[in-house]
Parts: structure tokens; sequence; C-alpha cells
């Protein structure tokens, strides 16, 4: 079932007329109700540790384990987990992958450079997960200034939302893939934005998992040219995308019950997104020049 989108011929044009290298992004920090809650602009020439983990989805690998579901969270990566490569330079960040970085034992094998603001570790000593959460947030705006890679098949960058907590996963810990939750939302990740680099003229929206909460956006420009704005304003049971400061998609429906993290990758996986396409012009780079979040007062 597809979403309502607000995207008339007059809308697409005054995205694509928009400023491409507008910062302002239409963000409500000049709204007296809201306030900064999140900001990295990327100064200096080191991750600020305050606010991001360099690796992906730590902790998933070991959920799995130990609900004993193996599936490509558990064999897939390599190394256990994927830790990213990046460089920070004069206030950018670029979250990359190269022919051998992260590390992979071929240039096939699927390799990824993510930022995540939470994570969760197996205890031991208590036999329970336990989270550490450097950000996260319920509702609010959620955005970031960026530019997508010059890439192609195999090859995709993501910025996301997903639900705090080891048990908030795509599998339950039954093993059971998008398995109902009796009396709670099914909406555990939104994604601002999944950008694939073998259709690079779209764009894909996502609540999963949620029955309506899917959408593929045709980009009104070349994504790889200049840099955009890409936001959410995230209620109670709605959630608006925005591109440089133009609303452009809404969705209506089951939104996630509890505090949300941030996430930011660049992925090399093959797969869904066309096979790994080993001639590519390394290094990729997704290039960020700011992530920001507000919330209401």
């Amino acid at each position: 079932m597809r979403v309502l989108i607000c995207g008339s011929m007059a809308l697409l044009t005054a995205v694509s007329m928009c400023h491409a290298g507008e910062k302002k992004g239409g963000h409500p920090s000049g709204d007296p109700a809201w306030e900064l809650a999140f900001e990295d602009t990327f100064g200096g020439d080191k991750l600020d540790g305050s606010k991001w983990f360099p690796g992906y989805r730590l902790g998933r690998v070991e959920y799995y384990k130990r609900i004993g579901y193996p599936n490509e969270h558990t064999r897939g990566w390599q190394p256990y987990p994927p830790m990213a490569h990046y460089v920070i330079k004069d206030g950018l960040l670029k979250l990359r992958v190269d022919r051998d970085w992260p590390k992979r034992d071929t240039p096939t094998n699927k390799t990824v450079s993510a930022f995540t603001s939470a994570i969760y570790r197996y205890d031991e000593a208590t036999q329970t997960f336990r989270d550490e959460v450097k950000f996260s947030q319920k509702y609010g705006w959620w955005e970031i200034r960026c530019r997508m890679p010059v890439c192609g098949s195999g090859a995709y960058t993501a910025f996301w939302l997903h639900s705090v907590g080891a048990k908030n996963q795509e599998y339950s810990p039954e093993g059971v893939r998008n398995a109902p939750r009796p009396g709670k939302s099914p909406a555990v990740e939104i994604d601002i934005f999944e950008w694939l680099g073998v259709s690079p003229d779209k764009l894909q929206f996502n609540v999963h998992f949620t029955s309506n909460g899917h959408k593929v956006f045709d980009c009104p420009r070349d994504m790889t040219r200049e840099f955009h704005v890409w936001a959410i304003d995230w209620e109670e049971g709605k959630i608006t995308w925005h591109l440089d400061g133009h609303p452009i998609h809404v969705y209506k429906g089951a939104t996630p019950e509890g505090k949300m993290y941030l996430l930011m990758a660049m992925f090399q996986t093959g797969g869904w997104v066309g096979p790994v396409d080993t001639k590519l012009p390394y290094p990729l780079d997704f290039e960020v020049d700011y992530v920001k979040v507000w919330r209401k007062k």
C-alpha cells in the first residue's frame, strides 16, 4: 500500500529550484517553542566520542547469537562488528568505504562505515543486554546536511533512527522476522532516507515495520553534485519528510513508542541493492556537513 505524498508537479518544481547549498533547511530553530537537543558540525579532525560510536549496529550480532537465530547479521560482516572508516577535516565528515577498508577478505564481501548514537552490549554477569546511549529522543525534528557519493551497484547511503533496546529488532527473541508485538506499535525504525547507488535518481523513505510506511521518492536533482538538507518532523501518528526546507512526503499511521537513536552509514553490501561492483571509483565518501536534532520544550 502506497502512502500519501505531497508530490504534485508544482511542489517538485519548487524543490528542484531550491538552493542546493541552503543550510537553513526549514528547521524550527527560530521558534521559541523548540530547543536544540543535539548538534555535531564536525569541527576539528577527531570524532566527538561524547556523541557517536564509530561502528555499525554494535551489539546486534551478539543479540542474534544469543537468541540462536543465525542470519546475514551474524555471519555476513567482516570484521564482527564492522568499525567505521572515516575522515573529518575542515568541518566535514566523510564516512568512507575504500577497496580494503573497513577491512574485508575480498572486495565483494559486504562492508560499512557507520556512526551511531547508541549501542547495547551483553552483560555476562547479569545475562542481559544493557544500553549505552549517547543520544536518543522521542519525536522532534531530525536533520542532516549531506552530499551523496558517486557510486553504483551494491553501494548505498542511509540516515535513519532506530528504537533503543536490543529486543527492538527486525527479529523477535523467538527468531521471527517482523514479529507482531501484541499491544505495541509495529514501528521500530524510521529511515529519513536510503539512497541507492544503483538508482541514484530515487530514494526510499520507510517506517519499519508498518503496512503503509514505504515510499520511493523521485529525486528532483543529482544528489551527488551538491549538498542538500534532509529532515523529518516526527509527531505522534505522523511523520513529515523535508528536502531543503520543503515538505515532500507525509506518512500517517503507527509511530515508534519510545526513544530513537541516530545512525548514518556508507554501505557496500550487494544483495538487495545489486551485486557489488568492484570497479567503483574508490573511495566512496558519504559527506556530512552537520547533524542536528530539535525538540519541543
